[in-house]
């Protein structure tokens, strides 16, 4: 019996400090610990279990290989919840189905009900999301917001804005393409 098993109420800090000397019982604990919490957000925000489970994977593996890098002394779950958001926009702006992405989000942060942890980092998603689609296009931001988040048909949308169907279906992928590069130029700017 090691010490861990004789003493379930270790704290993050003390495992984090184990850990940061390769210790991989006190890292089976931490991750026992944390993990389930980890994958609801991730698969909250994804809505796909196979990708929150390659975040979850990511995020411990990562923090197994740079242990030395996390402040035991710091706010740890808030360093987990950062580190997932930055694997949740990896895997969106990587994703082939961005545009599933982008609605999930949104679904997601209309009925937001979840702990402070979670709703922290919808909170911080949904603010660098909301920036980006500040700085488009007057016209491409109106569709996107007609189509995402009022729901509009691209019949509906080019009829109130007086275009074409075409004109919104190029300024919907213009929009996705747009986003994508600058979701992806903040996740380079995070990492390094």
């Amino acid at each position: 019996m090691n010490q861990y098993d004789q003493n379930t109420e270790i704290s993050d800090r003390e495992l984090i400090l184990q850990i940061q000397q390769g210790d991989e019982h006190a890292f089976a604990l931490f991750y026992q610990r944390h993990r389930s919490r980890m994958y609801f957000a991730a698969y909250d925000l994804l809505r796909d279990e196979d990708d929150a489970h390659d975040a979850v994977q990511e995020l411990f593996s990562d923090l197994w290989q740079h242990a030395r890098r996390i402040d035991a002394n710091g706010n740890i779950k808030g360093y987990l919840y950062i580190v997932m958001r930055n694997k949740v926009l990896t895997s969106i702006t990587r994703s082939k189905r961005f545009e599933e992405y982008i609605n999930s989000y949104i679904a997601f942060e209309k009925t937001s009900s979840f702990n402070t942890d979670e709703t922290v980092l919808a909170r911080e998603l949904e603010r660098i999301f909301e920036e980006k689609i500040r700085l488009l296009p007057a016209k491409m931001r109106e569709v996107y917001e007609l189509y995402w988040r009022d729901n509009l048909s691209n019949k509906d949308i080019a009829t109130k804005m007086n275009i074409t169907e075409g004109t919104v279906k190029q300024h919907k992928h213009q929009a996705l393409r747009l986003l994508r590069q600058k979701l992806q130029r903040i996740l380079s700017i995070l990492f390094f």
